[in-house]
């Protein structure tokens, strides 16, 4: 940890990531390794993750809350993703060997949906492809900015606005089949 309280300047910011260390560092190790199946790689994914955590710090307000929690998650699963994009180029692994978790997303980063009753609307994300759901959640979920959500996940602008549109589209068809209307 001391390699990463380096890297931070202001005494009230290293009490920050002090707490998120603590509290997420088990749980974004998890996540990852449901990704990556891979302990080591795991903890690659966990500490790329914190290093991006420590460039959005200022972004955190409330350490344990659920925007937080769904911030975290988000940061450590594109994180282990593009591990695991680029050990898939190097190396030929079964996509069925990889599981993206939509369970703990359903269950954890979209429970602020859950919370004002939107359930179904949260069940119908997890279904979303990751990252057209990461952007969606980052975004409504979480209120950022679509310049944020592209530092975030290391993609233009133009490409954050066009995966929320193109997953507004698919969301929209997924509600459908649940035969749900939101406009009720």
């Amino acid at each position: 940890m001391s390699i990463y309280l380096a890297m931070i300047e202001s005494s009230d910011d290293k009490s920050k990531f002090e707490q998120i260390y603590i509290n997420y560092r088990q749980t974004m190790f998890y996540v990852a390794n449901s990704i990556l199946k891979d302990e080591h790689l795991a903890e690659d994914a966990v500490h790329q993750a914190f290093i991006k955590i420590i460039e959005n710090l200022d972004k955190i307000n409330e350490i344990k809350c659920p925007k937080t929690k769904g911030f975290i998650v988000i940061i450590v699963e594109r994180t282990a993703i593009d591990i695991y994009r680029k050990r898939r180029r190097q190396y030929t692994i079964p996509f069925d060997e990889v599981i993206f978790g939509a369970e703990e997303m359903a269950a954890g980063a979209d429970r602020s949906f859950e919370e004002v009753g939107n359930s179904s609307i949260a069940a119908a994300i997890a279904m979303l492809p990751i990252n057209y759901s990461s952007a969606i959640k980052l975004k409504y979920s979480h209120g950022y900015t679509d310049k944020e959500i592209a530092k975030i996940l290391s993609i233009s602008e133009e490409n954050v606005r066009k995966r929320i549109a193109r997953g507004k589209k698919r969301l929209a068809k997924i509600l459908e089949e649940m035969e749900i209307n939101i406009y009720d």
